[in-house]
């Protein structure tokens, strides 16, 4: 009788090994019991952005806590290429679908900020995370990106490593996306403007910077989520995980 749910994925924030057991309490035991069906002797994943992948058996019940046994690792950590996403705020139901589709695309690292046409500040960084979160478990991924605190344009660029290219989608032209990606060094960061784009006094400012590129995303203008789809889409296709060339 297959006892295994290879579709049932859970973070978890503590250390995993073989043969452990671990506990899992509240929204996660009420997950697998209430949701899921799960029974004392049903199999899952768990990971926990570290150690690997682990299958985890259910082995007791107790109220509102579960206890499992790390039966054997199923896959080892990889190391994982970094990508940054810088991103305006924008309404909060596009914030969530930059955080969920780029988690799914293989962002890394998130790192909202405030620009001038900037109008909603609002960003609830543990929901956020929390999505973040939501999309490793469900797309297989063994890492969850880290959302870093809003901060201004200005802090951000000031504070930069000079040595990693900061590439910036700009409705008002630019090369092709592919041409610079195909010439340029990693690590790297996709910079996504507000909804308006960004501000004529950005756009000169940006200037000042050798390490930030102009792309365009086609002749035509795009929402702030979709460009940030598009344009790491367009990364991960020609010189990421999803290209042969990716080492």
């Amino acid at each position: 009788m297959q006892t295994y749910s290879p579709s049932i994925r859970l973070y978890v924030n503590f250390p995993l090994k073989k043969g452990a057991n671990i506990t899992l309490k509240d929204k996660q035991a009420h997950y697998l019991f209430n949701v899921m069906r799960l029974k004392i002797g049903r199999k899952f994943l768990v990971f926990n952005g570290i150690d690997g992948e682990f299958e985890a058996e259910i082995i007791n019940k107790l109220k509102d806590k579960i206890k499992c046994k790390l039966t054997r690792k199923t896959r080892e950590q990889p190391e994982e290429p970094r990508l940054n996403l810088i991103f305006s705020l924008v309404k909060k139901d596009r914030v969530f679908n930059i955080i969920e589709k780029c988690t799914e695309l293989g962002v890394s690292n998130f790192q909202p900020i405030i620009s001038e046409r900037t109008q909603n500040k609002n960003f609830r960084l543990e929901r956020f995370q929390l999505n973040a979160v939501e999309a490793s478990e469900q797309t297989n991924r063994l890492t969850i990106p880290r959302i870093n605190k809003v901060q201004k344009l200005s802090e951000v660029i000031e504070d930069w490593n000079k040595n990693d290219t900061i590439i910036f989608c700009n409705e008002n032209g630019g090369k092709p996306i592919v041409d610079i990606l195909n010439n340029i060094s990693k690590p790297l960061s996709i910079l996504i403007g507000p909804e308006g784009g960004f501000s004529k006094k950005e756009l000169e400012y940006f200037v000042n910077f050798d390490f930030i590129k102009s792309v365009s995303l086609g002749p035509r203008i795009l929402r702030a989520d979709t460009a940030a789809i598009a344009s790491v889409t367009c990364y991960q296709s020609f010189v990421g995980d999803w290209s042969d060339s990716n080492e």
